[in-house]
């Protein structure tokens, strides 16, 4: 799946939107962690506004088949390893 061209916030909003159901092929829970940090990364996840945040986490949720409570946990672990203010 080429999840690496969306680029923007509205991208993201219309993929979410959609009624697709999608199937994550990762290779395994590393590299569905792996893609999450990339995610985050490439959105500059600790800066965006808290709706947008929603929105970055929904994604991911939906792409990776993740649980929220699952996709919340990942996220603060990826803040507090990243070190990033």
């Amino acid at each position: 799946m080429q999840t690496e061209r969306l680029s923007t916030l509205d991208q993201v909003r219309a993929f979410v939107e959609g009624n697709e159901a999608v199937d994550f092929a990762g290779a395994g829970r590393l590299s569905t962690y792996e893609f999450i940090g990339r995610t985050l990364g490439r959105f500059g996840y600790r800066r965006l506004a808290r709706s947008d945040k929603g929105l970055v986490r929904r994604y991911l949720a939906k792409v990776t088949g993740l649980s929220w409570t699952q996709m919340t946990r990942l996220v603060r672990q990826y803040l507090e390893v990243s070190g990033i203010p």
